[in-house]
């Protein structure tokens, strides 16, 4: 048992490693129009509930801009999203419980050469599993840029996306 999970401890090091170098670009596309919530929504959210982030939807597009097709890992724990969220009642909910024991496998997806694929965020969730999330309690501008780390055939990819703003308003303000 003992060697098992030395020997898949050094495989997953010696991956980590390896950051492969590839032609993608990854966009970040929030909302145009500004998210409606009730004023009781952000009161619950102030008091530690959830607020206007269940009501907003992000949508990113890995975009394959070399002249062969890439295969990444999406989804399972091969995936992170890491969200960073600037505005006046946007409040970081980083998970801090236990997680269970098995490796949770995604899928591959191949993108062509020259071709796109566009995934969703719900609920300002991120992190591995997606346990993590933010809140938003108060209404205002808001910034969010993403951070997507998976793997390749070639080692770890990272990708950072641009800066994209969306706003948060009161219901009949």
């Amino acid at each position: 048992m003992k060697s098992i999970l030395v020997t898949s401890l050094a495989a997953l090091l010696s991956s980590v490693c390896l950051m492969a170098d590839l032609p993608l670009k990854l966009e970040l596309v929030a909302p145009a129009q500004a998210i409606i919530v009730d004023k009781p929504t952000l009161e619950k959210a102030g008091a530690g509930g959830r607020g206007a982030e269940q009501h907003i939807e992000l949508t990113y597009r890995i975009t394959n801009l070399g002249k062969k097709e890439i295969t990444l890992e999406h989804g399972g724990d091969q995936t992170t999203n890491i969200l960073e969220v600037k505005g006046p009642g946007a409040d970081e909910k980083p998970f801090r419980g236990a997680m269970t024991m098995e490796i949770r496998m995604g899928k591959p997806v191949t993108i062509a050469a020259g071709g796109s694929m566009e995934f969703t965020i719900k609920g300002l969730k991120y992190g591995k599993r997606d346990f993590s999330h933010w809140v938003i309690s108060k209404p205002g501008e808001y910034e969010v840029t993403l951070i997507h780390k998976t793997f390749s055939g070639g080692g770890r990819v990272e990708l950072k996306s641009n800066a994209v703003k969306f706003s948060v308003i009161v219901a009949g303000a």
